[in-house]
């Protein structure tokens, strides 16, 4: 150890030129770099700070924009919003076509068979079958139609009896009315026939 030390103590001043020289080779080495000679293959990765960037560098990188990421999942439904004030009236609309009558089918028949009274589409009125029957045609098929029959006639008087309207078994164009006196027994009474299809 004294060898070690007399010898360090007896070449110090050469040791001490010998750093020197070693340092400022290494220092020249450095300041000798030739310009934009410094590529990614000289940097280690993750080395460079954002210190070491200019701003203007930095400031160019914040619209810069990765790939879009995956969606989220879906957020919990938010509360009923509160109700909107009620709008002003609309325009009032045109005026609408006409409609259509409650039925187009109707007659008003005498005791004797006659048409008292009717719509444009009955053909004719008549005694049909055993006393007290009738048969109103019309000029189209009437079969799977709704019939409404009332006992009365071209006068004020309400005749007592029964009524009742069915389809015609001969035609789907007729109605077949049959009408009663008070004790049930058939005989000719003026009705009132409106039919609903």
């Amino acid at each position: 150890m004294r060898k070690i030390a007399s010898h360090v103590r007896g070449h110090f001043v050469a040791y001490l030129a010998l750093f020197f020289a070693l340092g400022g080779t290494s220092m020249a080495a450095v300041n000798a770099l030739p310009k934009n000679s410094v590529g990614s293959s000289q940097i280690k990765n993750g080395s460079i700070q954002k210190v070491d960037i200019s701003k203007r560098t930095v400031s160019s990188l914040r619209g810069l924009r990765g790939p879009r990421g995956p969606a989220g999942a879906t957020g919990a439904a938010g509360s009923t919003g509160a109700t909107g004030a009620t709008g002003a009236p609309g325009a009032k609309g045109d005026k609408g076509d006409p409609g259509t009558p409650a039925t187009a089918l109707w007659a008003v028949v005498g005791s004797d068979g006659s048409t008292a009274r009717s719509s444009a589409h009955v053909v004719s009125t008549a005694h049909a079958g055993a006393t007290g029957g009738f048969e109103v045609i019309f000029d189209q098929n009437v079969s799977n139609c709704a019939f409404i029959a009332a006992l009365g006639g071209t006068t004020s008087d309400s005749p007592v009896g029964e009524i009742s309207a069915t389809r015609r078994v001969t035609t789907p164009n007729g109605v077949f009315v049959f009408t009663l006196d008070d004790a049930g027994t058939g005989t000719y009474k003026p009705f009132h026939l409106a039919v609903f299809c």
